[in-house]
């Protein structure tokens, strides 16, 4: 049931939170006060609410991802989101920070790639100790993406302030 839920979920959440973002005061603001601080805050911009209200969303969708992620296993423990946690940081980077499609698109390439990897080397016949470097790999990707393309691959170059 979970996993029918999970893609409906994230296209939902991913389309109210762009809407959010983009159409919406407080996603205005929140644009604002990433990109200027100072400036925002001399426009009017309350920058603790905008700071409170996206500690406030981050958790939400952090909830709601644990929830999902959470709910196919028996016992869960302190530790247990450590890995799942650094691979969400990376499929964000991998998207562009600052593209929300774009880390959920991130997400799912790195998603399938790990599974192919997985899955294949049974498929090709290549053995199963490659299922070990699964986690080994997402984190080369991370690599080869900063390296070919700092920004991600749907992130906006933006300009150094001087």
């Amino acid at each position: 049931m979970v996993t029918v839920i999970t893609p409906v979920l994230t296209i939902v959440l991913v389309i109210l939170l762009t809407i959010l973002i983009k159409k919406t005061k407080i996603g205005i603001a929140m644009r604002a006060v990433s990109k200027d601080f100072e400036t925002s805050q001399l426009m009017g911009i309350k920058i603790d609410t905008v700071i409170m209200v996206t500690f406030i969303i981050g958790s939400f969708l952090a909830a709601v991802g644990s929830m999902l992620y959470f709910s196919n296993y028996a016992s869960v423990t302190p530790v247990s989101g450590g890995m799942p946690g650094l691979k969400c940081f990376v499929a964000a980077v991998f998207g562009g920070i600052g593209s929300i499609p774009g880390a959920v698109i991130g997400a799912f390439i790195i998603g399938i790639c790990e599974n192919i990897l997985k899955g294949g080397s049974q498929i090709f016949g290549f053995g199963t100790g490659w299922t070990t470097f699964s986690d080994a790999f997402t984190f080369a990707l991370l690599i080869i993406i900063l390296v070919v393309k700092p920004t991600g691959l749907f992130g906006v170059k933006s300009s150094d302030k001087v």
